[in-house]
């Protein structure tokens, strides 16, 4: 490894610009995969309070036609609490389920102290604090009880907290929602608005009351999302298999009325769920989305990696004369391929580690770069992006694009017959 430090520094020396020129190609190409898997994947990797992404089942919408003669309507859209429990409740492999508003809904709020200002509320079901890891810093979680009675108590933020009751504690307090009272009885910390399901700045017991002889819409459609936790070891197609049955089983009740459901693969994981590909009258599909992925990631290692084959190309034939002189002293033609290759890697790393700084640093602060149905500047913070699979993948790139960048002209160099390779500086 020293020696190899010691060429990389020589080389630098003699031949600045490849150098830099090869350090700095390979920091942008990290950098352009850094940005891009950092944009997917903080859609879909755990973080606080959402720790159980990968064992989180989502159920969203509702989609039923008619099946009478000559009348071809159909409705589709968010479930009502009444669909959504006949489709999600007590579902063997599934540990808890949440019952809760689909997307939470902006209202002004107020508090003892300062003005009238604007907040996120989503209201929930009891379950969504169990499912959820949020830090409770004061006070408590509402109960099944006073979700049953429709108590008017909240829940809320931490930042949201100080802006209502400035210095004074908040647990005890009231506050108005839209010109309604609430006892604010706990305090949690901030979420993310990349926490896809458990974003908030107050949060409400949900409306436990159901309009069972409501219009044929309000029976069946609302802004009701069921969220799953299932079980350990428990698989996702199970899952689907048993609430495809519940459908059958609500097929059975429409079809006095002459309408029957459709069912598009229900529930789904968090990778389809905020994926942008489903929607309430279809059934998504992943498989076109991962092709372009794989596509865009082998651009951005074929391109850079091509450039960067030649300009080692152009490093190595200053040094031909070198490693004649090593062929002629007995050093293999391996030794001389695993040399090159190891002290190209190292000037990828180097490269690599500019891109990821550049690539965390982007990604915290450029605005615009995630969206959100809330349309505003998302910054995720530092323990976000230094998650394992965005540093491992961002090293990852690193290799592959070193074994890409220098297989071949450390193939060819040492393959130079020692006479030649000798005189060539001649």
């Amino acid at each position: 490894m020293k020696n190899q430090l010691k060429q990389i520094i020589y080389d630098m020396r003699t031949q600045p610009v490849i150098a830099w020129v090869t350090i700095l190609g390979t920091a942008m190409s990290i950098f352009l995969i850094l940005v891009m898997l950092t944009i997917q994947l903080l859609y879909i990797m755990p973080f606080a309070p959402e720790n159980h992404r990968a064992r989180m089942l989502y159920g969203k919408y509702f989609h039923f036609e008619s099946t009478a003669e000559g009348n071809h309507s159909s409705g589709s859209g968010g479930l009502s609490l009444l669909r959504a429990r006949q489709l999600y409740k007590d579902l063997e492999g599934v540990e808890d389920v949440s019952f809760m508003q689909s997307d939470p809904e902006r209202m002004d709020a107020k508090g003892p102290v300062g003005e009238t200002f604007s907040v996120y509320n989503r209201a929930t079901d009891d379950a969504f604090w169990r499912i959820y890891d949020f830090d409770l810093l004061e006070g408590r979680y509402y109960t099944p009880e006073e979700i049953e009675a429709g108590t008017p108590v909240a829940v809320v933020s931490e930042s949201t907290a100080r802006r209502l009751f400035g210095s004074e504690p908040a647990v005890g307090g009231r506050m108005q929602l839209n010109h309604n009272y609430y006892d604010v009885i706990g305090v949690v910390g901030d979420v993310s608005r990349l926490g896809t399901w458990s974003f908030g700045d107050v949060y409400t017991p949900i409306d436990a009351t159901i309009e069972e002889n409501g219009s044929v819409w309000d029976v069946n459609m609302g802004d009701i999302s069921a969220a799953m936790l299932v079980r350990e070891g428990v698989d996702f197609e199970s899952i689907r298999d048993r609430v495809k049955a519940r459908y059958a089983l609500i097929d059975t009740e429409l079809a006095s009325e002459n309408r029957r459901t459709l069912y598009h693969g229900a529930p789904f994981d968090q990778e389809t769920i905020t994926s942008g590909l489903q929607g309430s009258n279809s059934t998504p599909d992943l498989s076109d989305k991962h092709k372009m992925d794989a596509l865009i990631y082998i651009i951005l290692l074929l391109v850079p990696a091509i450039n960067l084959s030649s300009m080692l190309h152009s490093r190595l034939r200053r040094r031909i004369s070198d490693i004649g002189v090593r062929r002629a002293f007995g050093c293999t033609r391996r030794r001389i391929i695993r040399d090159i290759i190891v002290e190209n890697f190292l000037i990828t790393l180097a490269g690599g580690l500019i891109g990821l700084v550049a690539g965390v640093l982007f990604s915290m602060f450029w605005d615009g770069m995630y969206t959100t149905e809330y349309n505003e500047s998302i910054h995720p913070t530092l323990s976000m992006l230094l998650n394992w699979r965005i540093i491992l993948g961002a090293f990852g790139a690193c290799f592959v694009l070193n074994i890409i960048s220098a297989s071949m002209p450390a193939w060819q160099a040492a393959r130079v017959n020692p006479v030649t390779a000798i005189n060539a500086s001649k």
